[in-house]
């Protein structure tokens, strides 16, 4: 395999964490001196003093390093010079809805955060920025991703090591036109799987499925969710890069079925991938996703896993250039160290399973959870504080039904949203949802029979906590 792609993205990832924990003046020094560093490598190739095999890949490595460290000292100039930055006390703003809200603290206590880009403050228009806002569940769970609304909110500063430039907390928000016609498409699809789910499934299982396909978390049982929690299959309930891997390679595979070309079938998943970005809202943690499915989408259509691991280092790079504040975030790391180890090592654990007489698909399913399951293990150790004793078993356990559920359940999504709700559309989505009861009842047992036992997740010792 190679890995020299690994180290330019290990290196994009160190300078970007440390850029967005120090000063803008410590991020510009550090992009002089990785420019510095990569312009006299180039120099004594080009002079022939030393070889580019010698120090091609230090060239690139600090090459990307400066242009990495130049990008956000110039982000966070830009977050420190914008009005909303040293706005005090309330303002009337115009913003857009970036996101879905999701919950904060209790879901009784009715508060909400959502990723919203502030364009006015009063009547001056404004670069376009993001902020956190804060509001109520009642308010904000209504309005979708795209639409901009007026309203009143109190400024104060944003969270540390971010590049958002304020932290709001508002109220009574008043839309401003119709949001955008994709996310009105996408919003009515969510919401009659809802409908769908609730005709056709019991309670556990009807708040189940709109967050195994779309991540839509808003009618899971509190108790449930728990449960998948300390069982190790909470990252089940989230769109993930399996979910992205799983429906486009899916859809590679039909089309490769009847015939369409390489090039057109990597168009066809191409669009799946944005299709389905929009369909379950283009946040930080879908957007991630995606990249980590494209991953392994390009290990499936290629055929060849020693694609993959270059891929992975570019969607890296990739991802923390277009949005630095991913160096950060525990679910990225998770993400990359997830697709690593499918990647990598899952192949080998694979190959060693058949060798003990194994059948081929349990081999494979059973390879990549182990492999996932272990890699990511000491992150959510370090990160939460706790570690899953029966993850690895739950895991092994609804493997075989995820994919099930994943490809048609975003079959009934898609299907069911065609036509009036007592259609022709609908009645083939219930069906289709219907067909998925004993995979859910499957999970939904495999979850409360492992994540209830009292020693199911271990309390351990981290530095967040």
């Amino acid at each position: 395999m190679d890995f020299r792609l690994l180290v330019p993205a290990a290196a994009v990832w160190s300078v970007t964490a440390l850029g967005l924990a120090v000063p803008t003046a410590y991020t510009l020094a550090l992009a002089i001196c990785s420019g510095a560093v990569a312009l006299a490598g180039t120099v004594a190739c080009l002079t022939g003093r030393i070889g580019w095999d010698t120090v091609g890949l230090v060239v690139v490595v600090a090459g990307l390093a400066a242009v990495c460290a130049t990008s956000l000292a110039l982000r966070q100039e830009a977050r420190t010079e914008h009005p909303l930055a040293a706005t005090t006390g309330k303002a009337t703003v115009v913003l857009t809805v970036r996101g879905d809200p999701t919950i904060v603290g209790q879901p009784s206590a009715g508060r909400v955060r959502v990723r919203v880009g502030v364009e006015q403050i009063g009547s001056q228009r404004v670069r376009p920025a993001a902020a956190d806002l804060m509001g109520d569940v009642q308010e904000w769970s209504g309005l979708l991703p795209g639409q901009r609304v007026v309203t009143i909110v109190r400024v104060r500063p944003p969270p540390a090591h971010s590049l958002l430039v304020a932290t709001v907390t508002a109220q009574r928000p008043r839309p401003v036109g119709p949001p955008p016609g994709h996310q009105e498409v996408a919003g009515a699809i969510r919401e009659r799987l809802q409908t769908l789910a609730a005709r056709g499934l019991d309670a556990d299982a009807a708040g189940l499925l709109p967050g195994l396909v779309l991540g839509d978390e808003s009618s899971l049982d509190d108790g449930l969710r728990d449960d998948f929690r300390d069982a190790g299959l909470s990252h089940l309930t989230a769109v993930s890069g399996s979910n992205f891997a799983i429906v486009c390679g899916a859809a590679l595979l039909v089309v490769r079925s009847v015939g369409v070309p390489p090039r057109a079938a990597a168009i066809v998943g191409l669009v799946v991938i944005v299709g389905f970005v929009v369909l379950v809202r283009p946040s930080p943690s879908v957007l991630r996703a995606a990249l980590m499915g494209a991953v392994g989408v390009l290990a499936l259509f290629a055929s060849r896993r020693a694609q993959a691991v270059p891929a992975l280092g570019a969607a890296v790079v990739g991802g923390l250039l277009w949005w630095p504040e991913l160096a950060l975030q525990p679910g990225f790391a998770l993400s990359v160290a997830a697709t690593g180890a499918i990647v990598v090592w899952a192949p080998r654990l694979r190959d060693r399973l058949r060798e003990w007489r194994c059948p081929p698909g349990v081999a494979e399913v059973i390879a990549m959870a182990v492999t996932a399951q272990v890699v990511t293990a000491p992150i959510v150790v370090v990160v939460t504080g706790t570690f899953s004793v029966v993850g690895i078993v739950a895991n092994l356990l609804v493997a075989p039904v995820v994919a099930v559920i994943s490809v048609i359940g975003t079959l009934a999504a898609l299907i069911g949203a065609i036509g009036p709700p007592d259609g022709p559309g609908a009645l083939v989505g219930e069906l289709l949802v219907r067909a998925l009861a004993p995979e859910l009842w499957w999970m939904v047992a495999c979850a409360r029979t492992l994540g209830g036992v009292s020693w199911a997740s271990v309390d351990v010792w981290s530095p967040f906590g």
